[in-house]
């Protein structure tokens, strides 16, 4: 090695990320210098995430619903022992925080898994508000004031691309992934803060995190994307969201 570095075979993996799952994985390895020949794996695990080689996220999202499925299923052995606000308290502090962890992975998420990901939120707010299995999932979430799982997911992708733009000395590493676009002109958007969109003439460059939550940051209201407290963007992007409604099949007003 150049720099004098060995790699440990137990705790050394190689991903080779290939664009779909129609691509034949090339074949690949790389010898330590104990002579061990260490093979592509097609999924590996870093801080609580499954990182899988085509980026689909398929592994991730099944083990995070499984973990999510398991509490759950624990917690209506005791539901009758449980009153209301203590049944919220639960479900946000080990459902909710679970199945939303490293929620800024779920920007491009297949219709698949976003089906997936919904019906674990809705069985989450079915079971605190006790309500029949036939209940429409809208009206279990205007109860609770919750957003659909789309805009909740979308709520916590503007409020860190805030805490980026507002407070980037807070978070320097996530700051190299989502820059302020600077005018060269004086616009009448001089003083909307936007964010600065990567060039891209497909599809790849289009799905990049920069550019995906930073189109959604630029259509937000400018007394939105101007305020600095976190506190204040999260409940007025949260109060506005709710007006963006995205299930047709009920209405929650």
């Amino acid at each position: 090695m150049q720099h004098s570095l060995l790699l440990n075979p137990k705790k050394t993996k190689l991903l080779l990320f290939t664009p779909t799952h129609k691509s034949p994985t090339p074949f690949f390895s790389i010898t330590s210098n104990n002579a061990t020949n260490i093979a592509p794996d097609t999924t590996t695990c870093l801080l609580g995430v499954t990182i899988d080689n085509h980026l689909n996220f398929d592994d991730h999202i099944n083990s995070t619903i499984k973990t999510v499925n398991r509490k759950l299923g624990t917690l209506y052995r005791i539901k009758p022992f449980l009153t209301p606000s203590a049944r919220q308290t639960i479900a946000q502090t080990h459902l909710i925080s679970t199945l939303f962890y490293a929620s800024a992975i779920y920007t491009n998420l297949s219709k698949n898994n976003i089906s997936k990901l919904s019906t674990c939120y809705n069985s989450i707010a079915r079971f605190i508000t006790c309500s029949p299995f036939k209940t429409h999932h809208c009206l279990n979430l205007k109860q609770l004031g919750w957003l659909e799982l789309q805009n909740h997911i979308l709520c916590q992708q503007l409020l860190m691309t805030q805490k980026i733009l507002y407070h980037p000395n807070n978070t320097p590493i996530l700051s190299n992934l989502i820059s302020p676009y600077k005018n060269l002109a004086t616009l009448r958007s001089a003083n909307k803060l936007l964010v600065s969109l990567t060039k891209s003439n497909n599809k790849a460059g289009d799905s990049l995190f920069s550019n995906t939550i930073g189109k959604k940051w630029n259509q937000l209201p400018s007394e939105l994307s101007t305020l600095a407290s976190a506190f204040q963007f999260k409940n007025q992007t949260k109060q506005h969201l709710k007006t963006k409604w995205l299930c047709p099949c009920a209405n929650p007003d």
